[in-house]
């Protein structure tokens, strides 16, 4: 893929993802998610705003949000106990491959956007290696 294609997918997000679309969903599959992996979404959702994420980490990022927010999945969300597995294994994958060019700051800021959303039904805590 060229770097003017990747340039293009990433201008073109808003398509797929946005800002709305995410905190949507963030608030209706909440908690459900599991706080781990509630942080690892919000995460990702922050390192994709940083200038310095490369773009085949932003595009790695993209995906893995825009399969997050669709409403319709491999499994169903709304399907009890397996229907968000899905969701959470894009996520968590996402997560693993671009975590090493993630801050420190991006992670206490997406802790800090959970703790605003949820305020005392959040219960993740940050270790001191994230």
């Amino acid at each position: 893929m060229s770097k003017f294609q990747m340039e293009e997918m990433i201008a073109g997000k808003d398509k797929h993802f946005s800002n709305d679309k995410f905190l949507a969903k963030v608030k209706s599959t909440g908690l459900k998610l599991g706080m781990s992996t509630l942080h690892a979404a919000s995460t990702l959702f922050f390192a994709v705003k940083n200038p310095d994420m490369s773009k085949a980490n932003k595009l790695i990022i993209l995906g893995a949000l825009g399969y997050f927010v669709l409403p319709f999945d491999v499994i169903a969300d709304i399907l009890p106990f397996v229907g968000l597995t899905d969701d959470i294994f894009v996520i968590t994958t996402a997560l693993a491959k671009v975590y090493s060019s993630i801050t420190d700051e991006t992670k206490l800021e997406a802790h800090q956007f959970l703790k605003k959303t949820f305020g005392e039904h959040y219960e993740y805590e940050l270790t001191p290696k994230e």
